[in-house]
């Protein structure tokens, strides 16, 4: 970290070093939750077994393990190939993630709006095609969805 670089210009270089690695390699992922410590999402399927740790991304052997599989360091000119990180992705078992989709439609939740946002007051779903809300947890999804069932939206959980 050089001297002119704060702290959050570091964590997003790295996170862009993270979707960097799984782009040039065809896969198709985002970053959701805390910039420092992000999930990585797969094909809006599943969150991968893996974390990254200064510039170390560090496949785990199950979620919430410590048993790593396989590292790789993220770099501009990374040496990684194709097999190596399918590899790395087939050795841990990974978590699926879970959606709130609009019923009959391509439309997922994706966030919520306020008819006033400084005291939220009159809260309501936002749905969209792309970048949907994931929740690692059925439960939780299956509570939030039986709230929007009851404001008479009709939803299912993807």
């Amino acid at each position: 970290m050089s001297k002119e670089e704060t702290l959050e210009e570091v964590i997003a270089r790295r996170n862009k070093q993270i979707l960097r690695l799984f782009t040039m390699h065809g896969y198709e992922v985002r970053l959701v939750g805390d910039d420092q410590k992000p999930s990585v999402v797969l094909n809006e399927m599943v969150v991968l077994s893996c974390y990254a740790k200064n510039f170390d991304l560090h496949f785990t052997k199950e979620p919430f393990s410590s048993e790593i599989v396989k590292s790789f360091k993220l770099k501009d000119d990374s040496d990684v190939s194709d097999l190596e990180l399918q590899e790395a992705i087939e050795l841990s078992t990974h978590r699926p993630v879970y959606k709130i989709k609009l019923t009959g439609t391509d439309m997922f939740l994706v966030g919520y709006n306020y008819l006033n946002s400084e005291d939220g007051i009159g809260r309501y779903p936002v749905f969209a095609k792309h970048k949907p809300k994931v929740y690692f947890d059925r439960e939780y999804a299956a509570k939030l969805a039986e709230g929007l069932c009851n404001d008479k939206y009709p939803i299912e959980i993807v």
